[in-house]
């Protein structure tokens, strides 16, 4: 197609080049947006790895066994254990009758004591306290960053121009639009995309609120933590909550004003190099249009400069004068001619036509007549 473009450019006249870019009146209005919207992602680059420690907690709570001692009726005693028998022996006060005969006692009140296991430990209640601070922080951010990271650019130029070459007017108006769009996050390694990424971590922490120990330190409104965190033994080396610490202090520290913008906007009338390369196209829009006429016109050219040139070497005595004089007498003779020929012609197809409309005429006439006589003779054959 280049090497096409180029012989219609080549091939075409200079002067006819010269013309059309001398004459060319032309304007370029060019109109250009741009914007650019960031934000920080490494708060969720954060979140995503440390799910998988934060998963191990909530699947493995700590628990520790809440003992309950209180004095009550026997009657009402759920259970006789070793520590009832122990605290009675030294709580003969409790002891309401004593059998000698078969050795056995019957005391008044006993020593109950009610085990239960409880989430309620301080690294309980930190995990806690994070994963609610994490649906916040999380929701926020989801919020903040909802248009994304994006870069937009707009383009739109109006060319229009216009030339003479000759006896022709030649005008253009071209309008071009362009419009682009670039995710600046993308997809992740496993080919998730920013909303998600996002969905997902959402669904993972919810579904660490729901797990027992969490929904009851919720049920028994626990006092939440809040900074410094108290380093245990338990959170200062378990793997797991040394992580979950790391996300608890990165949350607490982060920058939620973190959105960078940029915004560029122009609005001129080009008079450089763009306008003259669009002069050039407009050029070579012209070419190409008139490019099959120029192969008929080039032609027609090769046939009367053979004419002139045979006639001119072996007619040295014709003047200019005299041989255009001969030409226009030829060409007023053969035009009138050619108009002869052309009004015989129409005059011979006139006749023609109207003779044949009469015979078409006179043919429907005779159809007519012999169906008529069909339909009598089978009226008489009825008879």
């Amino acid at each position: 197609m280049n090497n096409e473009l180029n012989s219609i450019i080549q091939n075409s006249d200079n002067g006819l080049k010269q013309e059309f870019l001398e004459k060319n009146v032309s304007k370029l209005k060019v109109k250009s947006d741009y914007k650019k919207t960031e934000f920080d992602y490494s708060w969720l680059d954060k979140i995503e790895e440390t799910i998988t420690y934060l998963d191990e907690i909530v699947r493995n709570p700590r628990r520790f066994i809440v003992q309950e001692e209180e004095i009550v009726p026997v009657e009402k005693a759920k259970k006789i254990t070793l520590e009832s028998i122990k605290h009675l022996a030294t709580h003969t006060n409790l002891i309401q009758d004593y059998d000698y005969e078969l050795g056995t006692i019957t005391p008044s009140k006993v020593l109950n004591i009610n085990k239960e296991e409880s989430f309620d430990i301080y690294e309980n209640r930190f995990i806690y306290s994070l994963i609610i601070n994490l649906q916040m922080f999380i929701a926020r951010r989801k919020e903040i960053t909802k248009e994304g990271s994006s870069c937009k650019i707009n383009k739109k130029f109006n060319y229009s121009a216009s030339t003479k070459i000759g006896n022709e007017n030649i005008n253009v108006s071209l309008d071009l639009d362009t419009s682009y769009f670039e995710d600046l996050v993308g997809k992740d390694t496993n080919g998730l995309g920013l909303s998600e990424r996002l969905d997902r971590i959402e669904l993972i922490v919810g579904d660490f609120s729901k797990t027992q120990s969490m929904k009851e330190l919720a049920a028994a409104h626990v006092l939440m933590v809040k900074s410094p965190i108290r380093k245990t033994n338990v959170i200062l080396k378990n793997t797991n909550f040394q992580k979950a610490l790391e996300l608890w202090e990165f949350i607490e520290q982060y920058n939620v004003n973190d959105k960078l913008e940029v915004n560029d906007s122009k609005d001129y009338e080009d008079e450089g190099t763009l306008k003259e390369n669009m002069d050039n196209s407009f050029l070579l829009d012209y070419l190409i249009l008139n490019n099959n006429n120029n192969k008929s016109n080039k032609i027609k050219k090769y046939y009367i400069t053979k004419i002139v040139k045979d006639f001119i070497e072996n007619n040295d005595d014709y003047t200019e004068a005299e041989f255009k004089k001969l030409i226009t007498n030829e060409f007023n003779s053969i035009y009138k001619l050619k108009k002869k020929r052309e009004e015989i012609i129409e005059s011979i197809f006139k006749k023609n036509f109207i003779k044949f409309k009469e015979n078409h005429k006179k043919a429907l006439g005779m159809l007519k007549w012999r169906i008529n006589l069909k339909y009598s003779l089978m009226d008489l054959n009825y008879l």
